[in-house]
């Protein structure tokens, strides 16, 4: 077991009530230990992992467990595909004091205090999860994660239990727009994630490549794809890339969330909740899912 110790504030045990607040076979939460447990899938094999909290908001301390049996490159990629998904390094000092500024969020900074996302576990993972979720409720969409992920079939051994795992791009290139739709995937959506699939196959999307881009580059690359909007890629930039300052202002909950904290008489449309949030900046992706949290909370 290994020691992680991320830049304080860091509440681990908040971070994980948005993942369980959401159906998920591919990953296991102990809410009385506040651990995390799920498969990551390195190019040379299939690795399970635990993450759990032993510190505290002020005093954060992270323990990973992971087989170990893994060569030294491996542990290396494990150690950093972990780091990123708990954003370890990230300081939210200057986010807490840029927000706090503004009495609308003052009461919002003081209950998620050291609260970060939980990140996806690679590009092609969540590119394939936010496409699933366009225009669909949320628990439908895990509803249909779990059945792509029950359709591969692909499990590994973690302490006595058996973890399922995402499945891979070439798994999902290889089905057919049929097998989807008969796990209740409309016949547009299976077409779009299995043509995501291909299109990271082939190469034609280089999803390693997305790592040395900017948003823009992303934006431009990815939009140019069938079924992948701006909505898509904000969504697939936060969750998926870690980047700190997107905004899926077209998002629903995220109107709703600003409506509710500034006391509006209605839900502000996408402009208007591009314009509020200027002041927000660089840290637009943290605010956004502060947001997001005031919902699940409310």
């Amino acid at each position: 077991m290994e020691r992680l110790t991320p830049t304080a504030p860091y509440d681990f045990p908040q971070m994980l009530r948005r993942p369980l607040s959401r159906i998920s076979k591919a990953v296991a939460i102990d809410p009385e230990t506040a651990s995390y447990s799920r498969a990551l899938r390195l190019p040379t094999r299939i690795v399970p992992v635990t993450v759990t909290d032993a510190g505290a908001v002020d005093q954060p301390d992270l323990r990973l467990a992971y087989p170990d049996h893994l060569s030294e490159d491996e542990g290396a990629a494990v150690r950093a595909t972990v780091r990123r998904m708990f954003s370890t390094g990230i300081r939210l000092d200057q986010f807490h004091e840029l927000m706090s500024a503004t009495p609308e969020w003052e009461d919002a900074m003081e209950r998620f205090r050291g609260l970060r996302p939980i990140l996806d576990a690679d590009p092609f993972e969540s590119m394939v999860k936010v496409i699933i979720g366009q225009q669909l409720n949320v628990r439908f969409a895990a509803a249909l994660t779990e059945r792509l992920v029950d359709l591969g079939g692909e499990t590994v051994e973690w302490n006595g239990v058996l973890l399922p795992v995402f499945p891979s791009a070439e798994q999902v290139a290889r089905w057919s727009y049929d097998e989807l739709q008969r796990c209740s995937f409309s016949r547009r959506k299976a077409e779009y994630v299995v043509d995501f699939a291909r299109s990271v196959v082939d190469g034609r999307v280089d999803l390693d490549a997305l790592w040395r881009m900017t948003d823009g580059e992303i934006g431009e690359r990815l939009t140019s794809l069938r079924g992948i909007g701006r909505w898509t890629v904000e969504c697939f930039l936060l969750f998926g890339m870690g980047r700190p300052d997107v905004l899926p202002a077209a998002d629903i909950g995220v109107q709703n969330a600003v409506r509710r904290l500034y006391g509006m008489d209605r839900r502000p449309g996408e402009d208007e909740v591009r314009r509020l949030a200027e002041p927000w900046a660089p840290w637009r992706s943290y605010a956004t899912y502060y947001l997001w949290q005031s919902l699940i909370r409310a």
